[in-house]
């Protein structure tokens, strides 16, 4: 299963306490892989946290999930369904992404620098590093919380949730990439419940392993290249560590994890934390500027299909559209609208103008994403019911840093402008019309050969 679509999805269903009580074969095997047992807890964190939040909102979601297998990463498109009792869980999206050769953090060059375990009591708090003090990864305070600890090694605050979540319920795991900007390593964390004498949890034992990352040859940049490649390089991990841990320190104030406190500052919390997404967003948003704007962008040719792609940017968004009451209307599982494009892009830019279209329309009301094959171009539309966009304005959204004189949208200007560069980079083209019910009606054109 080395393709990015299967030709049948891979099912499962998890109860409401995480167990795996049904699976094909595949979700059985890499289960089992992870460290689970047949009919026991579900062992696959990342798979695992978006069904308890399926499960919890009683809402369908869709998600892009990397996980770590025996001898390579899996980049998975999981789909929920939940009912009152079970998730019915389908993997749509199988592909297998090659990794380097791991070292144990001990024999590593730079293992000095690292500690390759870290010790938990049974409510997730550290209480062993075996020195991991002395490199000042962590204060000589022990008994921080499992959200405080790791916060100071990783940046990723979506996996690191997961991970906490994985060791509250004691589950093992095995391999969970991690990215680590210290010396620009890849860390594999694997965890373990530790058991008494009854067999009830009394801590959790993380294990770190580092992969090595392969050397990529120079290229030779010029004239803007070269400035661009200051912020990606240099500036754009700098910023989404701190980020990355003030969101992570929000979350876990704002949602009360550490005991309740009064309502106007958890209120405070969560506006911090939807501050520093901001951020976040923009700081990816300079990163895509400054890749679509090297001489020597190129996109990958992949085969996809756009209804596809349309019903996954659906799911992603499915929270943000319920939270206004917007419906997001998609095309049925009969149409067949290939493009010759590279998925990933053609996601970015779908999110965006999806992204856009509930941000600028009124609650309660509908965006309505369509396929077709025009003129011999695959083509994706995306429509809402806002206050659409003057003829006069067209061609004035796709300029760097337009936002049409809206300030605090959240917005930075930048993705309209990334999108149509994408689009053009794709061979296609990305236009803005009006839709029939009077609001902005995006359009996006890509070969089909």
């Amino acid at each position: 299963m080395n393709g990015s679509n299967l030709s049948r999805p891979i099912c499962g269903e998890v109860d409401l306490d995480g167990r795996l009580l049904r699976a094909d074969d595949a979700l059985l095997r890499l289960n089992r892989r992870a460290g689970g047992v047949d009919g026991g807890l579900l062992a696959v964190p990342a798979i695992a946290k978006i069904i308890k939040l399926s499960l919890n909102l009683q809402m369908k979601l869709s998600r892009a999930v990397r996980v770590a297998d025996t001898d390579e990463y899996l980049e998975l498109w999981i789909e929920v369904y939940p009912t009152p009792h079970i998730a019915k869980v389908s993997i749509v999206g199988w592909r297998a992404l090659p990794v380097s050769k791991k070292k144990d953090l001990l024999s590593s060059t730079t293992s000095s620098r690292f500690e390759n375990e870290m010790i938990f009591d049974q409510k997730v708090r550290l209480i062993n590093a075996k020195g991991i003090t002395a490199h000042g990864l962590v204060s000589s305070d022990f008994g921080k919380s499992g959200a405080d600890v790791l916060s100071n090694v990783f940046e990723n605050g979506e996996t690191l949730s997961s991970l906490i979540d994985a060791m509250s319920v004691g589950a093992i795991f095995k391999n969970t990439p991690f990215k680590r900007l210290f010396d620009g390593l890849t860390i594999d964390v694997s965890g373990q419940p530790i058991m008494d004498d009854q067999q009830v949890i009394a801590g959790y034992r993380l294990r770190f392993e580092a992969l090595c990352e392969p050397t990529l040859p120079a290229v030779n940049t010029v004239g803007s290249d070269v400035a661009g490649n200051l912020f990606g390089k240099n500036l754009a991990p700098v910023l989404r560590q701190p980020l990355g841990r003030i969101i992570a320190n929000a979350e876990t104030i704002g949602a009360e994890l550490q005991g309740p406190i009064r309502e106007n500052y958890a209120l405070y919390a969560r506006d911090i934390a939807n501050a520093a997404r901001h951020l976040s967003a923009l700081v990816d948003d300079l990163g895509d500027l400054e890749a679509v704007e090297r001489s020597d962008f190129q996109t990958a040719r992949d085969t996809i299909e756009l209804g596809d792609v349309a019903r996954r940017v659906a799911g992603l968004l499915a929270l943000k559209a319920a939270d206004h009451r917007i419906k997001i209307t998609t095309p049925t599982d009969i149409t067949n609208v290939v493009a010759i494009a590279e998925f990933r892009r053609t996601l970015q830019i779908l999110l965006n103008l999806v992204n856009n279209a509930i941000r600028y329309s009124s609650d309660g009301t509908t965006v309505i994403i369509e396929t077709a094959t025009i003129d011999g171009y695959a083509v994706v539309t995306v429509s809402d019911e806002g206050k659409g966009i003057s003829v006069d304005d067209r061609e004035k959204v796709f300029q760097k840093f337009e936002r049409l004189g809206r300030s605090g949208d959240g917005g930075s200007g930048l993705g309209l402008y990334i999108s149509r560069r994408l689009a053009r980079a794709m061979g296609g083209e990305l236009m803005v019309t009006e839709s029939e019910g009077g609001g902005a009606k995006f359009v996006l054109r890509l070969p089909n050969s």
